[in-house]
């Protein structure tokens, strides 16, 4: 749902109280002389980080509601639209009591530390909370409203439809404040201000006589501390145009103990036709978050009570809409939205609940990956397949299940099914008046079976192509299906092959996949079932499938001289794609490793020094190995007499009566040119 305010999890006022000294210095900082200049707002950087860094006043403020700046125990809200429906006047009075007062003074004063000399002193005074009020206001014109309204028929948001349609007027923001600095209060002094007028200042925290006034006695139930705010302002609105049909949708996320009066311009006939208390939306800091981007079905929210309305006529027939948000704070980051929607439509005709054409078609099947209990539809999706003029919520919607299987019903009203093979299940929706939708049934259950070769040494080798066995369940044979598989190795499925299976001629279907872009190691089977109907399911299989890899093809130059100087290299190719790494050994000098670098698809090993080595030929040892494990060994043969000087030559252990590595001629020069074509089909 695209309703607008995302309320920030700000737990106490200190965050907002924080936000509104630090932007209250940023702008008053020439306007006040300072008698010690403190640090700049830069060097300040624990304040700002606590709104999320920098940014103007706007950026920091555009977040935020009311409630996150003043946390109170109870507050007013009177909202009365204006008659040409483009703006409303609204009137707001908040009390902060007992240890939230004294919280509020305690959190102003902590984070006026290092910005101003009297901040973080353990007192608070007039200049300070004159200083915070005055950008309080200008805070606020940029915070959330909680508020949309808009015309035309009734909605809940969606897909281009944006709910954040109200905006506070500028300039048109009024705030004032009692008792913030209490003026009788029993330490009170007076000081040095960095404004030109009178300086008071009191303590942050009460004795345990709480002596915020002396002139009030505790005794008689009266919280001398507290502070009251009162807050003016016009309220712009810019989504009627027609005010016959409108929605007006509100977001009492961490809002409680408050009621709040709309006032509308009295219109003929208007009535209020549907109010609804949708729970569970999430507005935490990452919007992204799963469930929280889909507004609800009209009519099918299923409210917890905790919010409450009153609708009232006044005496020149005008309505007041009255609300009492509920949501406290430990809820978040899940909110509250609530709708009502208005009209002067006449009263619907009370109808029988009736079947959408969302609603599966009667006698479809609905496979599923495996039986057991499992959760077959949510409310969300079942709330769209009834429609009546009272909502779906109104809606008694009662399901059975067949003699294999039971159904219940989740706390989110979701429907559960309990089954073994496949079970038939049979729904229908009634309405106060007992009037009834009719009935209608489905299929739920595993359609197919699907198997491939059987294990040898607790694993199946993959072959290329792999063979797999489809059989329609026996339960399944009144109907047909299409089955798609797949290998998949993370990621997407791949090489898919398609088969339909059906009761009257094809129960089963031998289906090849093939594999030869599988890497090595294990091998997943994926399976996607469509029934006629279009419902589908999805299952990724583990048969234990294997894909064993192929040890890299490596070719050898002739060696390269360079006075005392040696060095080889070559080409090499791995036919399953992977990387290469190298070891080159000299046996003749202790296993003596030289190092061997990798670019391309060519290897290279560094210089060697001859005269640093014992005299002699060199059988070296050769070693590629992939990132399976899987290695080639090579026997190149330094032959000393090659040396500059001594002839040129080079031979490998079979010229020298070794291993199997031809010498240089056309075999080895036919290799290169293997290896070199393997490792571009590779990469192509």
């Amino acid at each position: 749902m695209s309703l607008l305010i995302t309320s920030s999890s700000l737990n106490r006022v200190q965050t907002a109280s924080a936000l509104a000294f630090t932007l209250t210095f940023i702008m008053l900082f020439p306007l006040f002389p300072l008698q010690t200049p403190g640090p700049s707002l830069d060097e300040v950087e624990q304040r700002r980080e606590q709104f999320g860094g920098g940014g103007s006043l706007e950026e920091q403020c555009s977040s935020i509601t009311f409630e996150d700046m003043f946390i109170y125990d109870k507050a007013f809200f009177d909202i009365q639209v204006d008659e040409d429906w483009q703006t409303a006047q609204v009137a707001a009075m908040a009390w902060i009591n007992w240890t939230l007062a004294d919280d509020i003074r305690d959190d102003l004063d902590e984070y006026l530390e290092g910005i101003v000399p009297s901040g973080g002193d353990d007192w608070l005074s007039t200049d300070e909370v004159g200083a915070v009020i005055l950008i309080a206001a200008d805070c606020l014109q940029y915070s959330l409203t909680r508020i949309g309204i808009r015309d035309g028929s009734a909605h809940r948001g969606g897909v281009g439809v944006d709910w954040k349609n109200t905006t506070w007027q500028n300039d048109g923001m009024d705030i004032t404040e009692y008792n913030g600095v209490p003026p009788s209060h029993a330490e009170g002094r007076d000081c040095q201000g960095f404004n030109q007028g009178d300086c008071y200042e009191i303590p942050v925290r009460p004795s345990v006589e709480r002596d915020c006034d002396t002139e009030i006695n505790e005794s008689d139930g009266a919280d001398e501390c507290r502070v009251v705010l009162w807050l003016n302002a016009t309220l712009e609105i810019q989504g009627v145009s027609n005010p016959n049909d409108f929605t007006i949708a509100f977001n009492s996320s961490n809002m409680s103990n408050a009621k709040l009066d709309f006032t509308f311009p009295y219109i003929q006939d208007l009535r209020l036709d549907q109010w609804e208390e949708c729970e569970g939306r999430y507005v935490g800091p990452d919007e992204g978050n799963p469930g929280g981007e889909s507004p609800p079905h009209r009519g099918s929210c299923i409210g917890d009570g905790s919010s409450q309305y009153e609708l009232n006529q006044n005496e020149d027939g005008s309505l007041t809409y009255t609300l009492f948000p509920s949501l406290e704070r430990g809820v978040w980051p899940y909110g509250e939205d609530l709708f009502a929607d208005f009209t002067t439509s006449p009263i619907p005709v009370d109808d029988p609940p009736t079947w959408t054409d969302a609603a599966p078609e009667d006698g479809s099947w609905f496979p599923v990956d495996e039986d057991g209990q499992r959760k077959w539809t949510s409310w969300q999706a079942l709330s769209t397949w009834f429609s009546d003029e009272s909502g779906v919520s109104k809606l008694n919607i009662d399901c059975s299940a067949g003699d294999t299987g039971e159904i219940s019903q989740g706390i989110d009203r979701s429907l559960w099914v309990t089954f073994e093979g496949t079970v038939s299940i049979t729904c229908e929706a009634t309405d106060e008046a007992g009037q009834s939708s009719g009935n209608r049934s489905w299929y739920v259950g595993v359609p197919i079976t699907v198997s491939t070769d059987e294990p040898v040494l607790n694993f199946v080798l993959l072959s290329d192509p792999h063979p797999f066995t489809l059989e329609l369940a026996s339960e399944w044979v009144a109907t047909a299906v299409e089955v798609e598989v797949g290998l998949v190795q993370g990621g997407q499925p791949k090489n898919i092959e398609v088969a339909s299976l059906n009761g009257w001629a094809h129960r089963t279907a031998e289906i090849e996949v093939a594999s030869a872009s599988m890497l090595p190691g294990d091998v997943f089977v994926w399976v996607r079932v469509t029934s006629l109907q279009g419902h589908s399911m999805e299952k990724v299989y583990d048969f234990g499938i294997k894909k064993m890899g192929s040890p890299p093809l490596i070719a050898v130059n002739p060696v390269d001289w360079n006075g005392h100087l040696w060095r080889i290299s070559g080409q090499y190719s791995d036919p399953d794609g992977e990387s290469v790494t190298f070891t080159l050994l000299i046996p003749e000098d202790d296993l003596r490793e030289v190092e061997v670098t990798v670019t391309g698809n060519s290897w290279e090993s560094e210089w060697v020094d001859s005269s640093l080595l014992t005299p002699g030929n060199k059988n070296l040892v050769l070693t590629g190995c992939d990132e399976s494990f899987m290695c080639t060994e090579e026997h190149p043969f330094i032959d000393a007499a090659s040396m500059p000087g001594d002839g040129d030559g080079f031979s490998s252990d079979e010229e020298s009566g070794g291993g199997p590595i031809p010498s240089l001629g056309i075999l080895s020069v036919m290799m290169s040119v293997f290896a070199a074509l393997m490792y571009t089909r590779r990469r192509d």
